[in-house]
């Protein structure tokens, strides 16, 4: 390993964390040590993505030369302010009232954590980029950067064949969001090569940050140090998200993870009203349309409940309900016209629905839902999450009544698998449940969030007689 290599991961952890913690940091809380590294992890990769396709147009293979000390004085600057203006941010560990015995299961799952990390290292670091879509839709971008030395732009199939002469390129998916291409190139640069097992080791990184950043931020939010390991330990060893791990090179993986921990740090401004928490929100949910397309729509509805969240009570429904009006008025007398950004112009009406990067979707009913159910209850994806939701739901749905951040939190999940609903029951995309496949991935976006929402559900049980959240964590009233 050469040290550009190890410094590709160090320097954006560094400048991540420090700007997470000069922009977030607050209330010295359990898990914000946590929260800060996973968050920072992601946002750093961000921000070296985002240099590299600002300085190294002109010299891909050059890219972690030009980038890395921008990003290096990015990251001192950021510590300094922080450290400066906040100093320490986070507490000590207060693991002390559980039992000997809880204190064990922590660190037997930790250690499960820890072996299944290894094992998936050992299946990313076999192997080059693997599943079609990766290397066919993900990886052929940036691949074909860094072997050119320079960037190249892409266009249109039949505009390609128009222009014979042309120095642009095309496939299939030439309009495809091209943030996680210049995050390869960051790492290519470092390596001095293509090398796609060192490339694709990211996503074993984006992984441990969704674990870190999920289980910090839950303690923030007052969820027990056991409860919230064991429900890290169930998000991290979900079938279908070890196997974009280990056949790494799809961007679901990237936008669930930028997707759960905008969501947290959302609902730590609701929770405490952390400001610099809603900056950081914001900063992570606008990278979702430069991940992939669908992060338009996740950031759509995200920002308007976020709105929602912003206006005093007495507002809300009659927002909503101008907005409802509006909609309805508009689809009756001839169509809307929606600005989405990351998506352009999306022409909507009764029988149709227009989006530049897809093309004319009609809308009508198409019977699939056998194979969603199928999808979530009997293939080998989920292990038991859809059979343990609804009965946390059931047995739980008081927590709705007096926390607010759960009472969100439903409401955000709620409005994207109406979502998802219309997309597989109402288009032409039914095809991807009928064969299986993107129907999961859609569904593993929102995977953090739920597993977020089942932390704030089971957050006043005791399972180990003390291992309670303290008074002060308590569920806030309703609001």
């Amino acid at each position: 390993m050469s040290w550009q290599y190890l410094l590709a991961w160090l320097l954006p952890l560094f400048a991540g964390s420090g700007l997470v913690l000069a922009i977030g940091g607050g209330r010295r809380m359990p898990g914000n040590l946590c929260a800060m590294l996973g968050t920072g992890f992601l946002l750093g990769v961000f921000v070296a993505g985002i240099l590299c396709s600002l300085i190294a147009r002109e010299n891909v293979q050059g890219a972690f030369a030009d980038v890395a000390p921008w990003l290096a004085a990015i990251g001192i600057l950021a510590w300094v302010a922080a450290l400066g203006l906040r100093g320490k941010p986070w507490p000590e560990a207060s693991f002390n009232k559980s039992g000997l015995g809880w204190r064990m299961v922590w660190c037997l799952l930790l250690a499960m954590i820890g072996l299944r990390i290894h094992s998936l290292a050992s299946e990313v670091l076999l192997r080059p980029t693997f599943p079609w879509d990766a290397w066919a839709a993900w990886a052929v971008k940036p691949k074909a950067w860094f072997l050119l030395g320079h960037y190249a732009g892409y266009e249109p199939m039949q505009q390609w064949l128009a222009n014979p002469g042309t120095t642009l390129r095309t496939s299939a998916i030439w309009d495809y969001p091209e943030l996680l291409a210049w995050v390869q190139v960051w790492f290519a640069s470092a390596v001095g090569g293509w090398n796609e097992p060192l490339i694709n080791a990211v996503w074993l990184g984006v992984l441990v940050a969704i674990g870190l950043g999920s289980y910090g931020n839950w303690r923030v939010l007052g969820v027990a140090p056991l409860w919230a390991m064991i429900l890290a330990y169930g998000l991290l060893s979900l079938p279908l998200i070890d196997a974009h791990v280990a056949l790494a090179g799809y961007a679901d993986l990237w936008l669930a993870a930028t997707f759960g921990l905008a969501v947290l740090s959302w609902l730590r401004w609701l929770r405490w009203k952390e400001h610099g928490q809603l900056l950081l929100a914001v900063a992570l949910a606008f990278c979702m349309p430069f991940i992939k397309l669908e992060g338009a729509v996740w950031l759509l509805i995200a920002s308007v409940l976020a709105g929602l969240s912003l206006l005093p009570r007495r507002w809300r429904w009659m927002t909503v309900g101008a907005i409802v009006l509006m909609l309805g008025a508009s689809l009756l007398f001839g169509g809307l016209v929606l600005p989405v950004f990351g998506l352009g112009w999306v022409h909507m009406n009764w029988g149709s629905v227009v989006v530049p990067a897809l093309g004319k979707m009609d809308l009508q009913w198409h019977p699939v839902g056998v194979e969603m159910l199928s999808g979530l209850f009997t293939l080998p994806n989920w292990h038991l999450l859809w059979y343990l939701l609804p009965l946390v739901l059931v047995l739980r749905w008081r927590g709705f009544l007096v926390d607010q951040t759960a009472r969100w939190l439903g409401i955000l999940l709620l409005c994207c698998a109406t979502f998802l609903f219309i997309l597989f029951f109402f288009t032409e995309a039914s095809a991807w449940a009928e064969n299986y496949t993107s129907s999961n991935r859609l569904i593993m976006h929102l995977v953090p969030a739920v597993f977020t929402l089942l932390a704030l559900l089971l957050r006043g049980v005791s399972v180990s007689g003390s291992d309670r959240a303290p008074e002060s964590e308590a569920p806030n009233a309703p609001a």
